[in-house]
């Protein structure tokens, strides 16, 4: 590891990503967690957190959405259950610590947190993760995701509640 990198444990990144995520959309008034939500639906990023790195100064991290695997219209109400079942999930695998279920991209240095928000919308499941990227020294995005249900079977244990 270089000295502009730095190291932060799975389990701690996930709990700074999983509090602001519930600041951003569960302890604000309904119309600005709308409002968020519409920027992400429509493609933007959106600033989320800073890290502090100590000697190493800050990272800046955004918030992106891709929905383009969901099933049907998303919106807000749907997005809104999907995250919060998710962050549900993720918080007791935190507190009982639980594997997290880590995916990382050789090609990329990606890292998806497979633990899985699931809803259900006429008859279809839609499945939403959490992944990390980082592409440049001091910045990086946390990117919710939609899978492709179609990937995954009705009584797959990764679904299971």
């Amino acid at each position: 590891m270089n000295s502009d990198q730095i190291e932060l444990q799975p389990e701690e990144l996930l709990t700074a990503i999983c509090n602001n995520l519930h600041r951003h959309f569960f302890d604000v008034p309904k119309n600005e967690a709308k409002n968020r939500f519409r920027e992400l639906e429509n493609g933007m990023a959106v600033s989320f957190l800073t890290i502090g790195a100590r000697d190493h100064g800050d990272v800046d991290c955004l918030l992106a959405l891709d929905h383009s695997n969901f099933v049907g219209k998303l919106n807000y109400s749907q997005f809104r259950d999907a995250l919060a079942t998710h962050l549900h999930r993720i918080a007791g695998k935190l507190k009982n610590h639980e594997n997290l279920n880590i995916f990382t991209s050789k090609e990329t240095g990606d890292i998806i947190f497979h633990i899985p928000g699931i809803i259900e919308n006429n008859k279809s499941l839609n499945i939403l993760v959490t992944c990390v990227e980082q592409r440049v020294a001091g910045k990086m995005t946390v990117r919710l995701m939609f899978l492709d249900p179609g990937d995954f079977s009705r009584s797959s244990d990764l679904i299971r509640e």
